[in-house]
Formats: structure tokens, C-alpha cells, sequence
């Protein structure tokens, strides 16, 4: 097993709590932008800001078996 360096380890769990805001943050601007103009409100921004969530919670989980070793 390739033990990672000490700072790319560091870098890592400094990037987690991005990689867990930002898709949610991204699918409720663009869901919101796509309900104004398609006259959904509020549905597509719930779903995705719900694709988000999953979408942040599974690069959070590559991440962390990837770099947890």
C-alpha cells in the first residue's frame, strides 16, 4: 500500500467540506434558473439540490477511500 504524503493528506480534508457545499449550492442556482424560466417553481431546484447532495456525498466517499489509507 502507497502511503500518501503528509501535505497531499492535508490537502484532502481541506477540500472535503467543498466538495460537500458546493454541488447543492450549484444545483439550487441553476434549478432556480431553470423553474424561473420554465415555470416549475420550486421543483427542479429541489431535485437538484438533492442531485448535489449525492453527487458531494460521493466524491466526499472517493476522496476518503482514496486518501484514508
Amino acid at each position: 500500500m502507497d502511503k500518501k504524503p503528509p501535505f497531499q493528506q492535508i490537502g484532502v480534508l481541506v477540500t472535503i467540506p467543498f466538495v460537500l457545499a458546493v454541488p447543492p449550492i450549484v444545483g439550487g442556482f441553476i434549478g432556480r434558473w431553470l423553474d424561473k424560466h420554465l415555470g416549475t417553481t420550486p421543483y427542479l431546484m429541489y431535485v437538484l439540490i438533492v442531485l448535489g447532495m449525492i453527487a458531494g456525498g460521493m466524491e466526499c466517499y472517493r476522496l476518503v477511500k482514496e486518501y484514508g489509507e
